[in-house]
């Protein structure tokens, strides 16, 4: 039975590290891009789409079992901000015991059509009005309770805001719905009647956001500046469902003190840490930026006590988003790496923030592309043996390297009752 991969990703740095991971299984495998593909999904030949979602052929991965996709068709539940949250705060109503009652910052959904309406928006989250509230009393910004607006789609830190008052909040908000409006305005100014996809985007998806407790006591590390950090988690889900952590995690540092801008919340170098909101400004160093979590100055106990809170609010977490088939529906032939982003408060308690599809990966940068490549190579691997060459007698070396090749990869969720669709 002859098996191929199609492999087609946007990404240039994701491309590559992609035929170079697959490259190590010809023959068996067949590797070919956009450029070269002739494959099709006739007969017993097995074929693989590592592509962009939005080029997946899903119609043949829903009808085939021989057809096979680097992602799930289904999976807002996990990747949007809003229904995660919905999800888990399902999940936790019934496993009160569970661990992402305390691993997860208190989250609200928050829905706004227009800043007029915020009196009734803020009705549905109702602590936060509370908060503001008591902050009116609070001179120092740095002792008044602090919340984080997101929006419920976008990734890469777009839209974030730190807010501690009602008369900030709105202030905020205001700059977006304008934004919107403006967009909207140059929308019907394209002669041809049609919208700018990346436009578009933008205005539907800035109603809704989350509203989360912000951490604002974060572990600081005085050797790494005293900056704020989170931690980026690989993850691989396979099948129907095993879900794995790659152990090789990545702390990413905002540019800023933290201690000195703690009170500043207009001062988003030091609250957030996306290295894709640095890298657009002048001087920025990726050596200082991104790290490996495991070389970080703390002790080895803390670091294992900080990476295995990780792995159980990881496993809780896609108990969560299983149970609800509507939202997340993790298919016998699909695999999917997602990334995860943690933060760690000064009391080595380890936070779930979000969830991120098609993870930036270059963000990595080229002096840790081989965490890039360590992670592709396993999530090849586990490709390579569950499904492209399942019952298909290869050498003994080629198994020894598939098991070589998924030796980082820590399994921390695995759901036996298979779900037929």
């Amino acid at each position: 039975m002859s098996a191929t991969v199609l492999i087609e990703m946007d990404e240039p740095y994701v491309q590559g590290i992609l035929l170079s991971a697959f490259a190590k299984y010809a023959p068996h495998l067949t590797v070919q891009t956009a450029e070269t593909a002739t494959a099709t999904s006739t007969g017993d030949a097995r074929l693989m789409h590592w592509r962009e979602y939005e080029k997946i052929d899903w119609d043949a991965v829903h009808r085939s079992t021989s057809v096979f996709a680097s992602a799930y068709c289904i999976r807002k539940g996990l990747i949007r901000k809003a229904q995660m949250a919905f999800n888990i705060k399902l999940f936790t109503a019934k496993n009160p015991d569970s661990i992402l009652k305390t691993g997860v910052p208190e989250t609200w959904v928050f829905e706004l059509d227009d800043v007029d309406y915020l009196d009734e928006a803020l009705m549905e989250c109702y602590e936060v009005e509370d908060g503001m509230q008591a902050n009116e009393g609070v001179d120092d910004p740095r002792l008044r309770e602090q919340f984080i607006l997101k929006p419920s789609l976008t990734g890469r830190g777009a839209g974030i805001y730190v807010f501690d008052t009602r008369e900030r909040l709105e202030a905020l908000l205001e700059k977006e719905f304008e934004s919107d409006d403006e967009e909207e305005e140059e929308e019907e100014e394209v002669e041809d009647g049609t919208v700018a996809a990346s436009s578009g985007q933008a205005v539907s998806q800035i109603r809704e956001w989350v509203i989360q407790r912000y951490i604002n006591h974060p572990l600081l590390l005085p050797t790494h500046g005293n900056r704020k950090f989170h931690i980026r988690v690989y993850v691989l889900a396979a099948g129907d469902l095993n879900v794995f952590v790659y152990r090789h995690m990545l702390a990413l540092f905002a540019p800023n003190s933290y201690n000195e801008s703690a009170g500043d919340l207009d001062d988003l170098r030091a609250h957030l840490t996306n290295t894709c909101l640095q890298a657009k400004h002048e001087g920025f160093d990726e050596s200082n930026a991104v790290m490996r979590f495991w070389s970080l100055d703390m002790s080895r106990d803390k670091l294992e006590h900080i990476f295995d809170q990780i792995c159980k609010i990881l496993g809780d977490t896609f108990a969560a988003v299983s149970n609800e088939s509507t939202s997340f529906q993790a298919w016998a032939n699909c695999i999917e790496q997602f990334g995860f982003d943690f933060l760690v408060d000064e009391n080595c308690n380890a936070f779930m923030l979000e969830a991120n599809a098609y993870p930036d990966f270059k963000q990595t940068g080229d002096g840790l592309k081989s965490v890039v490549e360590g992670f592709m190579a396993a999530s090849v691997a586990t490709a390579a043996d569950s499904l492209l060459l399942k019952d298909v007698s290869v050498p003994d070396d080629v198994r020894q390297m598939m098991d070589a090749d998924r030796t980082d990869l820590i399994e921390v969720f695995s759901r036996s009752d298979l779900r037929k669709w």
